[in-house]
């Protein structure tokens, strides 16, 4: 068997923690996202009182996560598909958008239109679906074992 280069043995560590990261600071967004498919018209009580409370783990934590991603992309850019392209940038984007929302003075006009792509369920399950997809097309190229 093989044994892993440090260096990628490393962006494998940075995968994980970009994951748990990204998993910790969306916890609100998946809870909402459940509550809409199972009982739209209800809202979940200990849900609105999360929100109020998580923005910050998500601003913070998405944030970390993108940084740890970038790490992550760069140790282990040589078995990556285009689909990881395409995920860095859209994670990028929900970035930079999040925090124009959040943390600048852009106008309300602006904000309003950076939310209709940036805090919709759908954003959420595009950057889940160009997750999975992205890691499945480069288990092929990856020549060391997993697990």
């Amino acid at each position: 068997m093989q044994e892993i280069p440090a260096n990628i043995s490393l962006g494998l560590t940075m995968g994980t923690i970009a994951a748990a990261l990204f998993f910790i600071a969306n916890l609100y967004v998946f809870f909402h996202l459940i509550n809409q498919l199972v009982s739209p018209k209800k809202h979940w009580k200990w849900l609105d009182k999360m929100r109020n409370r998580w923005h910050y783990v998500h601003y913070l934590g998405n944030a970390a996560a993108f940084i740890a991603a970038l790490v992550h992309g760069v140790l282990m850019l040589q078995y990556a598909s285009v689909f990881h392209g395409v995920l860095i940038a859209v994670m990028a984007w929900m970035v930079f958008a999040g925090f124009t929302m959040r943390f600048t003075k852009a106008s309300l006009k602006f904000k309003k239109t950076l939310r209709i792509f940036h805090a919709k369920w759908y954003m959420f399950v595009i950057v889940l679906v160009l997750l999975i997809i992205a890691h499945i097309a480069s288990l092929g190229s990856f020549p060391y074992p997993l697990g």
